[in-house]
């Protein structure tokens, strides 16, 4: 069973849909929170493990705030 999903969310006020659609006069953001255990699903650290945001690593490279990693499949 793939536990895998995509799910869309608006960066103004955090709706999430299954489908793409209009939030805010806008497109919601098309996310890919990665399998259970998946490293994109923890918050970003730094070098010391000191937390740079609290926001999932899925989050932060679908607004385009972290360059995104490399994506096993």
């Amino acid at each position: 069973m793939d536990n895998e999903r995509i799910l869309y969310i608006c960066p103004i006020c955090f709706r999430v849909c299954d489908t793409d659609q209009e939030c805010h006069e806008h497109q919601m953001i098309e996310c890919n929170p990665g399998k259970i255990g998946d490293e994109r699903r923890k918050p970003v650290t730094d070098k010391f493990g000191n937390y740079v945001s609290r926001a999932p690593r899925w989050y932060l490279e679908a607004v385009g705030r972290i360059q995104k990693k490399g994506l096993e499949t």
